[in-house]
């Protein structure tokens, strides 16, 4: 694994253009009984990119033209990314933790059986 000054570098750098949520691509029917994706789902329009998300308890999907479908995969990849080394950072953090616990334990196991080794002479 990597630093975690470096990790951290590399959350900062992800962050400046991260975008949260999920994207999906959609086939659709356009409605007019005449079109060929009314009679053969094969030949349904799209597909189209779309980006979910949820802000203040809606979700939201919103449409994303072609000529931003590169930039937004790339501002998820980004989103992902971040995602990724804060779970690395985190669980090198509880490592950590659970390590001074551990620690803390056998130290306190240490003084105790000092107290009664004492106690007992």
């Amino acid at each position: 694994m990597k630093g975690k000054i470096a990790l951290i570098a590399e959350i900062e750098l992800a962050a400046q253009s991260m975008v949260q949520g999920s994207l999906s691509e959609l086939t659709r029917q356009c409605g007019v009984p005449s079109c060929a994706c009314a009679s053969d789902p094969a030949r349904r329009h799209g597909p189209h990119l779309y980006l979910k998300f949820s802000a203040e308890d809606k979700a939201h999907s919103v449409y994303i033209p072609p000529g931003h479908a590169e930039a937004i995969k790339q501002a998820h990849g980004a989103w992902l990314r971040f995602q990724e080394i804060g779970a690395q950072i985190a669980a090198d953090n509880r490592e950590q933790f659970l390590r001074a616990l551990q620690r803390d334990k056998e130290a306190l196991k240490a003084q105790r059986a000092k107290a009664r080794a004492k106690a007992s002479r």
